[in-house]
């Protein structure tokens, strides 16, 4: 009796509510409603996107598919909403009509979206100054990561303009070891243009862009304005750059002197998690000399490659050469041949007594190979932030394009970089997928194998073996033991496939494929009643139909209408079960039918609400 009456007292305060918040309509005005979007740009023929209102009967939705000749293809992961197939040439029509019905909250057009270019918008990229990015394939490479701010590449060279547009906003502490303060103000501008290369701002509508756009750039002044200094102050710059956080040490420098005391650096450097760099120098035509600290043991030593992949002219050889870079081959000052980055913003020795332009311009030498390659190791530890030194340095030269003589040789090392072979092969594995329990059900147990450095994996599922369509069977943390059941398939081939995915964000290629082969099931899924329940109270009642054929019944709750993690509340031969006592919250229900030759698909799932009791305060009611 009191349940009876809490939901008289629903009725009426409800209908007062609705009449004092939505009065009708005056003779001649129409009642004013949100009118959906008119369908713009590409979609797939023959599909739509349908949401309908909660509460919408299996048999109201099925009238609707025969209406318009449309077949459900499946329901979105984790969603309401329901992809159709409809005739191909009429979908602008059944959308119309779809948003026309109040039991349909929207229809839509699959619509055709596309991967953004991630070519950067830099005046001077987009001209093809810097041609040095087609020749490494940056851009291939930036559509796998454009770089980490959690990355720094420490320029041990003449300083940098800290002011300079396309670099001023990167740059972290350094130190000015010419001058002995903290202020490392190029002078020179050997620097900056170096700094340019690994990392200026990119995609910023100005000047270049930079191999790495996320990288942070750490500026360690150890040259005068000539471009000139000391083993004490490079050594000292060394240290300071791994101490204060550097991942990459690019050191477009040398000299023909061995120094124990940057070697213990550099092995310091090195031990600490640093990869070290530094260029073979330009004295090819001069007895080609050895320089240091390219030689030096724990570096990465880099010759200069020019726009045809030859080596540069001037560029340096010898046992000791890992990589090859862009370098330029320039015939005359400002010559496009060259490298193209920042120059300072203010006249410096460069300017002043070579004639070299303010804010941008072309140099060329091993100097500037070297800034390519941190600029791609910074690449590289951005998709997997946990690999060595020694890994990036061996990722690196494995992907490189090879030059010269098959293989290594002392002109060009491995080969000239790659950048985007570098990053595809510095992506997680692949993971290996494999399917158990293979009767031809619905139900069998997808596996695959741990990734080192994964932290979560994407299971696919489709119905085509080009996975188009496709959709998201799983998404979720790696574990021990990476499995995931599949129950009560419908009839027909179904393929999968895994991705996985690191700390990072970097993911791995697709796996194998699987497939399996569901054979029709002996009876259908039975048509799963709504479950009224307007007073929201803890008891009420799931019904369902009879199933011709079926031994019996299996029902299943949960508390999410993703069946995570279900409850099975009833087997037996019934059709109806009571529930009583039942917690606060939204709770959803499937059945399935079985029998003597196997289980029916489960039905369509349908919720309840159930809510404390609720108190309605009284209506002012306005004339």
């Amino acid at each position: 009796m009191k349940t009876h009456f809490r939901k008289m007292l629903l009725l009426v305060a409800l209908f007062l509510l609705a009449a004092s918040l939505f009065p009708p309509a005056m003779p001649g005005q129409a009642a004013s409603a949100a009118e959906p979007p008119t369908p713009a740009g590409d979609f797939k023929a023959g599909e739509l996107l349908v949401k309908f209102e909660t509460g919408m009967t299996l048999n109201a939705t099925e009238n609707l598919l025969s209406r318009y000749q449309a077949t459900q293809i499946r329901a979105l992961y984790r969603s309401d909403v329901q992809l159709w197939s409809v005739p191909a040439g009429q979908e602008l029509e059944i959308v119309a009509s779809l948003n026309a019905n109040p039991a349909v909250v929207y229809a839509e057009p699959n619509y055709l979206y596309h991967a953004f270019d991630t070519t950067p918008n830099d005046p001077h990229f987009i001209s093809g100054k810097q041609w040095a990015h087609t020749k490494i394939q940056s851009p291939a490479a930036w559509d796998i990561t454009t770089g980490s701010d959690a990355i720094t590449i420490a320029i041990i060279d003449t300083g940098i303009d800290e002011g300079h547009p396309d670099l001023a906003s990167k740059i972290v502490a350094g130190y000015d070891y010419v001058g002995g303060d903290s202020n490392p103000h190029d002078r020179n501008g050997h620097g900056t243009h170096c700094a340019g290369i690994a990392a200026a701002i990119t995609d910023n509508s100005a000047g270049v862009a930079g191999v790495s756009w996320g990288a942070k750039i750490m500026p360690l002044r150890v040259l005068d304005e000539e471009g000139s200094g000391w083993s004490s102050d490079i050594t000292s710059a060394i240290t300071w750059a791994y101490t204060n956080g550097a991942d990459v040490l690019s050191l477009s420098l040398g000299g023909p002197s061995y120094s124990i005391s940057m070697q213990n650096a550099i092995n310091a450097a090195h031990a600490d998690g640093s990869l070290v760099i530094a260029a073979m120098g330009n004295d090819r035509t001069d007895g080609n000399p050895t320089a240091y600290p390219a030689a030096n043991n724990n570096v990465m030593a880099v010759a200069a490659t020019g726009p045809t992949d030859t080596y540069a002219s001037y560029s340096q050889y010898g046992s000791h050469c890992d990589i090859s870079a862009p370098g330029g081959e320039m015939g005359v000052y400002h010559d496009p041949n060259g490298i193209y980055s920042t120059m300072p913003t203010y006249d410096v020795y460069l300017t002043t007594e070579y004639n070299y332009y303010k804010n941008y311009d072309y140099l060329q030498g091993t100097s500037q190979a070297t800034p390519h390659v941190a600029g791609l190791a910074a690449l590289v530890w951005s998709v997997s932030p946990s690999l060595t030194p020694d890994e990036v340095q061996t990722i690196i030269e494995d992907s490189a394009t090879d030059l010269g003589a098959t293989g290594w040789d002392s002109t060009y090392g491995h080969g000239r970089i790659n950048a985007f072979a570098a990053v595809q092969a510095a992506k997680p594995a692949a993971p290996v997928l494999t399917l158990t329990n293979l009767p031809a059900d619905g139900d069998y147990v997808l596996d695959w194998s741990n990734v080192s450095g994964a932290v979560s994996y994407t299971l696919e599922e489709s119905a085509s073996a080009s996975f188009t369509p496709s959709f998201v069977r799983y998404i979720g943390a790696s574990s021990a033991y990476n499995v995931y059941n599949v129950t009560g398939q419908r009839a027909g081939t179904w393929y999968y496939r895994v991705q996985a995915r690191n700390a990072s964000g970097a993911t791995s290629d697709w796996s194998n494929t699987q497939s399996h082969l569901v054979s029709p099931l002996p009876l259908p899924a039975p048509p799963l009643h709504d479950i009224p329940n307007l007073g929201k109270d803890d008891t009420y009642t799931v019904t369902w139909n009879t199933v011709s054929g079926a031994t019996g019944y299996i029902l299943e709750e949960s508390s999410n209408r993703y069946f995570d993690a279900p409850a099975q509340v009833y087997s037996d031969t019934g059709t109806v079960y009571n529930i009583t006592g039942q917690g606060l919250g939204t709770w959803h229900y499937r059945v399935r039918a079985t029998g003597a030759s196997g289980n029916s698909p489960w039905s369509f799932v349908k919720n309840v609400k159930v809510a404390p009791y609720e108190i309605f305060l009284p209506l002012v009611m306005r004339n």
